[in-house]
């Protein structure tokens, strides 16, 4: 089992300094913990011969043992002011942010072991029910034995110090904003360098960086609006990312391993749109987006140890994103259901990695990148009863979970192909009943339960084969919550 805690508070102040400027600050504390006691985890292949399931060797059957703890602190403040007085009326913000983290991950790692290896009869053991029975423990039968191995436990902090500044202005129907944002990031991982002994090394990674933001409407009237965006944000590595810990990703069905040279992703958006609003509470909206990514960070499969295959992660030299958007919100009225609204959005997405010059890569959309994304949702709301309800709908497209490659020597090279999630229908249902004080909800996740698919396509000689290498059922999850609200009198 799994078990997380999580703690976050955070104060807030508001201040009115005259009739012109504005103050308000706020300061923070999290904690996040997960531990992970026991993950018991076997492998077992199929045996053709005899039609049966069969553990292959011990080394498919393991224990892990592992604990992360991190602190998060917080402060920021914003400061307004607006020129009233100008021709065209100005307000101009800014403000400062501070954060620092802290994190230490552990982990702890067995096989299982045999004198002279697995009996003939283990091969075919039920291994939930057979690792339970003391009676196959002993001296001359199974130990456990840890593979000690110090790289795959981690430390760090990280300091984050930002600073911003910006307006904003109308002038007639013309509404804009531009400001631009400074960060400080610095981090630092201690990694251990050796596999038997505890064996300390410090990384440090030092970015200054600077986010522009311009963002503009023209409202030809109280229902029509066209929109233009630009923007730039960044995607750090995490600490996990950059740690040359190894774990095992259940989806990918294979190893991770962290990667000490990632260098953060940037990413320039522009977004043009058109916004039309029928009545209150409803929208149309249609928008064109482009998405530029330099150093995109990717999960691609490597070589660990010289010889094992796992997954790691590596910056592409860039990608490009476009597409089309649409967002639609209805209420239900004009057939006769006030109660009744309906949201419905969507994406087409046009996506392609760009490689170095002479690169073996192929022609292929960004890692995790859908070629469309469908979003619906029907929602009840009845204030007179307290009863609210939704029904959720959600598809992604087929997508490339893990990047293939071709590793080895030349001559010796072997083409991983790539690994690819398959389209997926979910629904999730949620219920709330408020009674005074008291809020009852219920939900239900994922009802129709389908089968979460994972494939890769191998070339061969007789042309192009489809590979199912993984194939499971996520399950419903089912929620139930109780809340009372304290109200002063």
């Amino acid at each position: 089992y799994q078990s997380r805690t999580t703690y976050n508070g955070q104060l807030t102040g508001k201040h009115t300094l005259g009739d012109d400027d504005k103050l308000d600050w706020s300061a923070g504390y999290a904690y996040a913990n997960r531990n992970m006691p026991d993950r018991r985890r076997y492998t077992t292949v199929l045996d053709p011969e005899s039609g049966q399931m069969e553990v292959d060797n011990l080394n498919d059957v393991n224990r892990e043992y592992n604990r992360l703890d991190e602190h998060i602190g917080s402060a920021g403040v914003n400061y307004t002011h607006d020129f009233r007085s100008w021709a065209i009326p100005v307000t101009l913000k800014a403000g400062g942010y501070g954060q620092y983290r802290s994190r230490v991950y552990n982990t702890r790692y067995f096989l299982y072991s045999w004198p002279g290896g697995l009996p003939v009869e283990y091969r075919t053991m039920d291994v939930p029910t057979e690792l339970m029975r003391d009676e196959n423990y002993g001296a001359d039968k199974l130990y456990l034995v840890e593979q000690v191995d110090w790289r795959n436990n981690y430390k760090g902090n990280d300091l984050t110090g930002a600073a911003y500044v910006g307006g904003n202005f109308t002038f007639g129907r013309f509404n804009a904003y531009a400001g631009v944002r400074y960060e400080y990031y610095r981090m630092n991982l201690t990694s251990n360098t050796r596999k038997a002994e505890e064996s300390p090394e410090d990384n440090i990674y030092n970015y200054n960086d600077l986010f522009p933001s311009v963002n503009m409407a023209y409202r030809f009237d109280d229902r029509h609006v066209l929109r233009l965006y630009y923007g730039r944000s960044v995607n750090r590595p995490e600490f996990r990312e950059l740690s040359t810990s190894v774990y095992y990703d259940f989806d990918l069905a294979s190893n991770i391993q962290g990667n000490y040279d990632l260098r953060p992703a940037y990413i320039d958006n522009i977004d043009l749109g058109y916004s039309f609003y029928p009545s209150s509470g409803e929208l149309l909206s249609v928008s064109l987006f482009y998405k530029h990514f330099r150093d995109p960070i990717e999960w691609t499969y490597t070589v660990a140890g010289g010889t094992d295959l796992i997954y790691s992660y590596l910056n592409a030299k860039g990608a490009d994103n476009y597409g089309v958007e649409v967002d639609i919100r209805k209420s239900l009225d004009f057939i006769g259901l006030p109660d009744f609204s309906l949201n419905v959005n969507g994406a087409l997405i046009h996506s392609r990695v760009k490689f170095e010059p002479g690169s073996k890569e192929h022609d292929r959309p960004m890692q995790g990148q859908s070629p469309y994304l469908v979003n619906a949702g029907l929602f009840y709301r009845n204030e007179r009863a307290g009863v609210s309800a939704s029904l959720m709908y959600n598809c992604i497209g087929k997508r490339i979970v893990g990047v293939g490659r071709k590793v080895g020597y030349e001559g010796m090279e072997v083409k991983v192909p790539d690994s690819y999630e398959m389209p997926r229908n979910t629904i999730d249902l949620n219920v709330t009943k408020t009674l005074g004080d008291f809020e009852l909800r219920f939900g239900v996740r994922d009802l129709l339960a389908e089968k979460a698919s994972f494939i890769q396509y191998e070339n061969t000689p007789a042309g192009k084969i489809k590979q199912v290498n993984r194939q499971y059922r996520p399950g419903r999850t089912f929620n139930l919550s109780f809340t009372y609200k304290f109200t002063a009198k």
